[in-house]
């Protein structure tokens, strides 16, 4: 999802001063990426994740194509802000200060917007951490829940 746009970042990126690291890569992928991307295979181990996340200056998800992108939500909870298309879910996610919504395919905005989070990150690092509680799955259950029952009552009453 987006590998073209890292492609094309990581020709406008001034190199000396921003690395694109890619998570979730395989073989076939290195193959074809550039010399100056970094490739990170597929991990399971949350820790590990966690510690990625929380390395990056910035997360960005260039996807055309998502209905709510989890990653998203864990990169907010560790802290680093996203830059993203705005498509589906994951212009829903980004709030003030957590990130910026480009449009999709602006290649040339989302470079924009990542050198600016990178010197920027200690300022939106607070709100990307409160971003990441809306979606605790504590509360998220208990509303669903809570609609489910009143659904229920409402059909139950007709």
């Amino acid at each position: 999802k987006g590998l073209d746009v890292f492609i094309a970042l990581s020709q406008k990126l001034d190199s000396k001063k921003y690395q694109i690291v890619l998570v979730g890569t395989d073989d076939v992928i290195d193959k074809i990426l550039p010399k100056n991307i970094i490739s990170i295979h597929r991990t399971h181990d949350p820790l590990e994740l966690a510690q990625i996340y929380t390395s990056a200056d910035v997360f960005a998800n260039p996807s055309r194509e998502e209905n709510f992108p989890t990653v998203n939500i864990e990169a907010l909870a560790c802290g680093t802000p996203i830059v993203t298309f705005d498509i589906g879910g994951s212009a829903e996610i980004v709030s003030q200060g957590t990130g910026f919504v480009v449009t999709c395919d602006d290649i040339e905005g989302m470079k924009d917007a990542i050198i600016y989070l990178c010197s920027h990150k200690q300022h939106f690092t607070k709100s990307c951490l409160n971003r990441a509680k809306v979606y605790d799955m504590n509360n998220r259950f208990q509303e669903y829940s809570k609609l489910y029952l009143e659904k229920c009552g409402e059909s139950n009453a007709s």
